[in-house]
């Protein structure tokens, strides 16, 4: 029985590694795609583990169901001479929109310009919702990029 339960382990754990290249190749596969889908104003959008001096750390698109948060950092010009909006969207695998969140700019020429925002993951809904999921982000309305990212469940 216990020779038993280590196969079941060990049959679960290589499930698991085998789930986690696979959306490693396949999320290589999404940047790629989504790399020409950026607006004129975005010169860069990623996703991120955290975020230091300002950019992206450890930047990735796929995230554990255990890790504290998913950061969506951008890299953007725009010039208005209004206030104007940044707003990220998140949506959950089912398409549904999770959380909706904004930064207030005040007007101004804004030239390789670098904000950020993220969700949490761990011990929040976000952590039981594993799946494919996306962020749009959105400068005064106008949609500039979006990116794909997975949450997978704890190994």
């Amino acid at each position: 029985m216990r020779l038993l339960k280590k196969n079941s382990i060990l049959s679960y754990k290589l499930l698991c590694l085998f789930t986690m290249v696979f959306l490693m190749i396949f999320s290589i596969e999404g940047l790629l795609q989504e790399a020409g889908q950026e607006s004129k104003y975005l010169q860069k959008m990623t996703l991120c583990k955290d975020i230091e001096e300002k950019d992206p750390f450890q930047e990735v698109n796929f995230f554990f169901a255990q890790e504290e948060k998913v950061v969506s950092w951008i890299k953007f010009s725009y010039n208005s001479s209004k206030d104007f909006l940044l707003r990220w969207e998140w949506f959950t695998p089912q398409g549904k929109l999770y959380h909706q969140g904004e930064v207030k700019m005040e007007a101004g020429n804004y030239n390789n310009y670098r904000s950020w925002y993220w969700i949490k993951i761990k011990d929040r809904p976000a952590s039981r919702l594993t799946g494919e999921w996306k962020v749009k982000v959105y400068i005064n309305g106008l949609l500039v990029g979006e990116k794909t990212f997975y949450i997978i469940g704890s190994i």
